[in-house]
C-alpha cells in the first residue's frame, strides 16, 4: 500500500496519543509534503514554549521526528502544487490542509499511483474522499 500522511497522523504517533493510526508503518511507501517537517517541528517548539515539554522531551520528540522524516518521501512544494492548493475544492479546507491535498493529488497525477490518504482531521478526510482518495485514520462523520 502506498500512503500519503498528513501532520495529524505523525503528531499523534509522536505524542503516543489515543487513537493513533493502528496501521502505522504497514505500507510499502509513504509520502508527505515537505510542509510536514515544518508543521511537526513548529508544533514541538510551540508546545515547548508553552511549558508543556521538558528539554529532554523536546530532544526525544525531535529525534523521533527526524527518524520518521528519513523514512518518508517528502515532496517539494512546487509552483503547480501551490497553484492547485489555491484553487477551489469541493468541501471547505484550510490552507495547510489544501497544500497537503494538492501534494497528494500531484503524486497521483504524475505517477499514476493509488494512494491511501492518512489523516485524523475529519475536514481533510472529507475533502480527500471527495476527490476519490481512500482515507484511513479519521473517525466520526467524515
Amino acid at each position: 500500500m502506498m500512503v500519503y500522511l498528513d501532520t495529524s497522523v505523525m503528531m499523534r504517533k509522536l505524542q503516543r496519543e489515543a487513537g493513533s493510526l493502528r496501521e502505522w508503518g504497514q505500507w510499502e511507501r509513504a509520502y508527505s509534503s515537505e510542509l510536514l517537517r515544518v508543521e511537526v517541528l513548529r508544533t514541538i517548539d510551540r508546545t515547548r514554549l508553552r511549558g508543556a515539554l521538558t528539554d529532554r522531551e523536546v530532544a526525544d520528540l525531535v529525534e523521533k521526528a527526524r527518524t520518521i522524516f528519513d523514512g518518508l518521501d517528502l515532496i517539494e512544494m512546487t509552483q503547480s502544487i501551490l497553484n492547485r492548493a489555491s484553487q477551489s475544492f469541493l468541501t471547505p479546507l484550510g490552507t495547510l490542509d489544501a497544500l497537503h491535498l494538492a501534494t497528494a493529488l500531484r503524486l497521483v497525477e504524475s505517477g499514476g499511483m493509488d494512494l491511501t490518504f492518512l489523516t485524523h482531521d475529519t475536514e481533510l478526510a472529507t475533502a480527500a474522499r471527495s476527490l476519490n482518495f481512500k482515507v484511513q485514520g479519521a473517525s466520526g462523520p467524515a
